[in-house]
């Protein structure tokens, strides 16, 4: 892969609001094969290629830009000249299958689609004019972001279980902590809260299968 087509998928991860971990998650590979992908250093295979597609929601051709670059498909084949169309179809079909198959498609689309780092920012400035003194407890509005396009990118998955292990359950705790300790001062009694994350991930693991809805 070249530097052109790293620097791309780059970008379009970060327009999409993923992180690598997310992103890795949401394709069952390590956030390290995500990372090697966007220094040029090794190139998704067919079947990574087909699900960045659907989760991009754009066709392989503009995924891959094919106008320009070079990419070694089905079978070892060269697909810039005289390229395989049937091959290439079916790859856009099975993108196209990947969207129609993720758990939530429309919810994802609208919550990428809407500026809620911009209504935050504006939340949180117009609490700041009215309630003086309340910057610090406000702030944590911030943190209400991620927990957003996490959510968002979980819509995307196509099972069950991908949907829960990308819930924002660990940002969601620290939040509450940090509320309960500074509107109520209970430090100590909201700690508790933590014990729930490693219970959380253990009954995704063990008891949540993996099949669609």
């Amino acid at each position: 892969m070249d530097i052109a087509t790293a620097d791309r998928l780059v970008q379009l991860r970060k327009s999409n609001g993923l992180s690598q971990e997310s992103l890795a998650a949401l394709l069952g590979v390590s956030r390290q094969a995500v990372s090697k992908w966007e220094r040029a250093e090794a190139s998704p295979d067919t079947d990574n290629l087909i699900a960045l597609a659907g989760i991009y929601n754009m066709t392989l051709d503009q995924l891959l830009d094919t106008s320009n670059d070079k990419y070694i498909l089905d079978e070892g084949k060269t697909q810039q000249d005289g390229k395989d169309e049937s091959a290439i179809n079916k790859l856009k079909k099975k993108g196209k299958e990947y969207l129609d198959n993720a758990l939530y498609p429309e919810t994802a689309k609208k919550m990428f689609k809407f500026p809620y780092p911009l209504l935050v920012v504006i939340v949180y400035l117009v609490i700041c004019f009215l309630l003086k003194g309340m910057w610090g407890i406000f702030s944590l509005l911030f943190l209400t972001v991620p927990i957003y396009y996490m959510i968002a990118a979980a819509c995307r998955t196509t099972s069950k279980k991908g949907f829960l292990f990308l819930m924002p359950v660990p940002i969601v705790i620290v939040t509450v902590y940090l509320f309960s300790g500074m509107v109520f001062g209970a430090w100590k009694a909201a700690a508790i809260l933590f014990l729930f994350i490693p219970l959380y991930y253990w009954y995704v693991i063990f008891y949540v299968k993996g099949r669609k809805k």
